[in-house]
């Protein structure tokens, strides 16, 4: 029981750390969207905007945490696993509320955000039944996820750039916590140039979102030098889960360790485009959020003493 008990208190964790970093990127869409001027008419002012988006990209999280523990229920009782939640009627509302609700955010953003989170709902079905279990697609879907988040508010979003970075960074992440984490089935070496391919498919796509606009990855009135700033951001980054790898008590820590923090910084990330493109009071928030996100958000493990051995379940 105490063993059950601690797995829900690190996915729950890690969970939230996800859903922290994806409401960032969704906020910081917004941001982009109505400082750069994006490929339809704000209809919202940015508060509501932020909230709406927010609320649609935690949702979205929500659900796909909740229909991975259903589809998984079943699983885990064959092989004599067990499930840090149970499928019960409680799950199910849950899973059909947050759909809910995330749709509804999405039109309250208006123009195309419905059909956007519509196409993300699909994937995240698609990447839970099945794709998960194919390292040559499933590794490249969550990229694909989150990416997508900051594409609700405005489907031809800004500053591509930014949303390519992300989904470069979750590719990333994705493989190396599969191989950190020794997860099945293992990443061969035909599933390698797959993974490769499906980035480069991924990427020209994000980067020509702006094709027939002028420019397609960086904004004519942004110095291209501006992109120090999330260059620097993400090179701090990788310092951080380089530190937090060495520092892991096994590797299995390691990998829970990397999802956490590339989610906990993603406000850093934000803050550092908000820099690129001149919206400092946007940066100042970002950061203060960031800080507050690292001390709270990260402080919780070791005040709720999760910080030890991994759970048991699978």
């Amino acid at each position: 029981m105490e063993d059950k008990t601690l797995a829900r208190l690190h996915d729950g964790h890690t969970r939230g750390t996800i859903m922290f970093g994806a409401a960032c990127d969704a906020v910081l869409a917004v941001i982009v969207t109505g400082s750069l001027g994006g490929g339809q008419d704000g209809q919202l002012s940015l508060l509501p905007a932020s909230l709406a988006a927010a609320t649609a990209a935690v949702s979205l999280v929500v659900f796909g945490g909740v229909l991975n523990d259903l589809l998984d229920y079943r699983r885990d009782e064959v092989l004599g696993g067990s499930s840090p939640v149970p499928a019960t009627g409680p799950a199910i509302i849950v899973l059909v509320g947050s759909l809910l609700l995330a749709m509804f955010a999405a039109s309250v953003l208006g123009g195309d955000a419905s059909f956007v989170m519509l196409v993300l709902a699909a994937l995240l079905l698609f990447h839970t039944a099945v794709s998960r279990f194919i390292p040559g697609i499933g590794l490249l879907v969550p990229g694909a996820l989150l990416a997508g988040v900051m594409l609700i508010p405005d489907w031809r979003m800004p500053l591509p750039s930014a949303v390519w970075m992300l989904m470069t960074i979750i590719v990333a992440t994705s493989v190396g916590v599969h191989i950190l984490a020794d997860k099945r089935p293992v990443l061969s070496l035909r599933a390698v140039p797959a993974v490769i391919a499906g980035w480069v498919v991924m990427s020209g796509v994000i980067l020509t979102l702006q094709a027939g606009r002028g420019w397609a990855i960086w904004p004519e009135d942004v110095s291209i030098a501006m992109v120090l700033w999330p260059l620097a951001a993400l090179t701090l980054l990788g310092a951080v889960v380089r530190w937090k790898i060495a520092t892991a008590s096994s590797r299995r820590s390691a990998a829970g360790k990397v999802v956490r923090y590339v989610s906990l910084w993603q406000p850093m990330l934000g803050a550092s485009w908000c820099a690129a493109i001149g919206a400092w009071t946007a940066a100042t928030g970002f950061v203060l959020v960031g800080v507050a996100g690292l001390l709270v958000i990260g402080g919780f493990r070791e005040f709720t003493g999760v910080s030890g051995k991994d759970p048991g379940w699978r």
